[in-house]
């Protein structure tokens, strides 16, 4: 049966990747009855046959990023709605994780442990899928770091409707887990102690954090921070379109630190299909991903460190640091291939261009003799070239010597070329026999008889 073309669902539950909008209230105050109902569960369709490879690939650059990194060794925590662990997308990159429910108690929260294809509303495995989804034929679907595991930590009620402590406890599993990034996709207005801290402890314990900047669209003069995007020592991620501009929908601050692509993108559905959605959650997923890849290839980097390396290798937007974007558009290669530091002081090395390896100049070729070899060989030839002169010049100087230095031959050279004169001719008397004279004498005839 040919494959039905790729439509957006509209009938899913609201999700993640546009954050929680600002009218909200803050997490936990919304009663349990309202938590998410998994008669609601996101679908998705087939790929078309003529799908093409996924944006992302050239977007990003994967393709040369994978020839030196895919994210193997790397594990990233995706604090979300589940991931679908049977996803023939995912199929073995998924660890069964943790899942944490509210309770009416004292606690707050029950840990469990996951069924491995729980996802109600699917944002956790679109997630998922843009951090380290498997490549598949002809590239049509991929994850940026296809090599990296990831550690799903499901919060069943949705993650807008835990309580801090529920988010909390979420946060520091995934740090006991032992994960290298941890993926945040979602945003709040309020900043509550509880996440701060767990934010805290897993900046930390050295795990990198990465987390939306939220789709609100606020301006950066609003200052409405979002959280955990705006905590210290989280990497915070906006969007841009295919075009590479700024989306309007990406909120704005200085807490911003950097960019991903937040256009309409086929991502991972649960049960194996795929739809299309948009929005800074899938921006910050490609950043871990790029997170993964660079960690892959320098496990010895420290979160800042590889922090810092993805901020300092993004592509500028609009000639410099946006209020959307931060330090660029995410650029996975020149991560993976950026020289960090400067030259040294007092050196006329230049250090490397952020992103891109640094072309040295080409080297100035020593002279072949030094400055005194090079003025001895120099009289040597004017000698020489003297010499040569003097012998070609010396029979002219004989010549005008012999001729009292006249211009012009001497007597006895002009007699000596002089041509001789003509030998005297013998005298002609032929007319006189009758013949025709050869002369100009005029001719007679001859009467006598």
């Amino acid at each position: 049966m040919a494959a039905r073309p790729l439509v957006r669902r509209l009938t899913v539950a609201p999700l993640l990747a546009v954050g929680v909008t600002l009218l909200a209230p803050p997490p936990g105050t919304l009663p349990r009855a309202l938590a998410q109902d998994c008669s609601q569960r996101a679908t998705g369709e087939e790929l078309p046959d003529n799908a093409g490879a996924h944006p992302l690939i050239g977007q990003l650059g994967l393709r040369q990023s994978w020839d030196l990194a895919d994210g193997t060794g790397v594990t990233v925590g995706v604090l979300d709605s589940g991931v679908d662990g049977e996803h023939p997308d995912l199929a073995g990159a998924v660890a069964r994780g943790a899942e944490f429910t509210v309770v009416p108690e004292e606690r707050e929260f029950a840990r469990t442990t996951p069924r491995v294809q729980d996802d109600c509303p699917g944002h956790g495995t679109a997630v998922a899928g843009v951090i380290a989804a498997g490549r598949g034929q002809g590239d049509r679907m991929t994850g940026v770091a296809p090599g990296a595991s990831v550690y799903p930590v499901r919060i069943a009620d949705g993650v807008d409707r835990a309580t801090p402590a529920t988010l909390a406890a979420a946060v520091d599993d995934a740090v006991a887990a032992e994960v290298d990034v941890l993926n945040l996709s979602f945003a709040y207005p309020v900043d509550v102690e509880p996440l701060r801290d767990a934010v805290a402890r897993a900046v930390g314990a050295g795990v990198l954090v990465v987390a939306a900047a939220g789709n609100e669209g606020t301006e950066a003069d609003e200052e409405t921070p979002m959280y955990p995007a705006a905590y210290e020592g989280v990497l915070t991620v906006g969007a841009v379109g295919e075009d590479g501009q700024p989306l309007e929908s990406s909120n704005a601050g200085e807490w911003v630190d950097l960019a991903g692509y937040g256009q309409e993108l086929a991502v991972l559905a649960p049960g194996g299909g795929y739809r299309v959605e948009a929005g800074t959650s899938f921006a910050t997923a490609q950043v871990s991903g790029a997170a993964a890849l660079v960690l892959s290839r320098f496990p010895d980097l420290t979160a800042a460190e590889v922090a810092e390396r993805l901020t300092a290798s993004a592509t500028p937007v609009g000639g410099g640091p946006g209020a959307r974007t931060g330090a660029g558009i995410v650029d996975p290669f020149a991560a993976l291939t950026h020289l960090e530091g400067e030259a040294a002081e007092g050196s006329d090395e230049a250090a490397a261009r952020p992103g891109h390896i640094q072309v040295r100049p080409i080297p100035d070729d020593p002279p072949l003799l030094g400055a005194t070899a090079a003025t001895a060989l120099a009289w040597t030839g004017g000698l020489l070239l003297a010499v040569v002169l003097g012998l070609l010049g010396a029979p002219a100087v004989r010549r005008a010597a012999r001729r009292g230095w006249r211009a012009g031959p001497t007597p006895a050279e002009r007699a000596a070329t002089a041509p001789a004169p003509p030998a005297p001719k013998p005298p002609r008397l032929e007319w006189l026999r009758g013949t025709p004279p050869t002369n100009d004498r005029p001719q007679t005839r001859n009467r006598t008889r």
